[in-house]
């Protein structure tokens, strides 16, 4: 069933951008995630004081900037090497050139020309949100920004935001069965779809004792999605999330040679496909 639209203008043409990347290029399901990167990756960074993108190392930006640099030799570190690894699979996969890589990622933010990072936020939300219903069990609805109040009506939510939405929630027969936090990147040091699955996963089950939480991210640092994998189903048993979703899970593994608990990551397709069991 389609999804029910947002007020966030932004965030609608971003879908739309993803749609007509499917459509133009014969892309389904496994190749979204190559639509979402053409719209939403970069190899630029945001310079604020000129409001404008500028390149930073012409390499994907997965991490925050000042992960990425180059050693006293000159040679890149670690964290540069694998967003060069990552440039690699990623160009590989779109067929084209490596040395064009950076003109075909980030079509939509770049257009905007404003602070990327609330816009590219709302933009993965909405998308992941347009990719369940497309490509998700049928018989489930999907919305965004569910005010948990209403939701989840009589119960307390202690977190930072005074207005607290949910980013996406599925119904089933009018029942919601999945709770879903997106995040494009998290700090580490305050990793909110932690604290949102702590927050009302309690209340959650007093309607539906087998509703699902997933955090849904496009995080590249190992040691961040580390920290949320540890706290979910497959590692933890008492844990409030499922599971860790990623928007590819080779390029956070195998792509760049990490695996470990990483091999718990979720990856988007399977998400999608594990709808029908929700």
């Amino acid at each position: 069933m389609p999804r029910v639209p947002t007020n966030n203008r932004n965030a609608e043409a971003a879908v739309q951008a993803f749609i007509n990347d499917l459509t133009s290029k014969g892309w389904g399901l496994n190749e979204a995630w190559l639509a979402i990167s053409r719209q939403l990756m970069t190899c630029e960074i945001w310079d604020e004081l000129r409001k404008t993108w500028v390149q930073y190392y012409n390499q994907p930006v997965l991490r925050e900037r000042n992960d990425y640099k180059l050693l006293a030799n000159g040679s890149p570190n670690q964290a540069l090497q694998e967003s060069t690894l990552v440039g690699d699979y990623i160009a590989q996969k779109l067929n084209i050139p490596r040395q064009n890589l950076c003109n075909e990622l980030g079509i939509f933010m770049k257009a905007l020309s404003i602070q990327p990072n609330n816009p590219r936020g709302h933009s993965f939300r909405s998308i992941i949100a347009e990719l369940l219903a497309r490509y998700g069990d049928p018989q489930i609805t999907v919305q965004e920004e569910v005010n948990p109040y209403i939701l989840l009506p009589g119960n307390q939510f202690n977190l930072r935001s005074k207005n607290p939405r949910i980013d996406i929630v599925a119904y089933r027969n009018d029942l919601p069965v999945a709770l879903c936090s997106t995040r494009w990147a998290y700090r580490h040091d305050r990793v909110d779809l932690l604290e949102e699955a702590r927050a009302y996963m309690s209340a959650a089950k007093q309607i539906n004792p087998n509703i699902h939480f997933f955090g849904i991210t496009a995080e590249m640092n190992p040691a961040r999605l580390k920290k949320v994998v540890a706290q979910t189903l497959p590692l933890e048993p008492s844990a409030d999330v499922d599971y860790l979703v990623h928007l590819h899970a080779p390029l956070a593994t195998t792509v760049v040679n990490h695996n470990g608990d990483l091999v718990h990551l979720l990856d988007l397709v399977d998400w999608v496909s594990s709808s029908h069991n929700w």
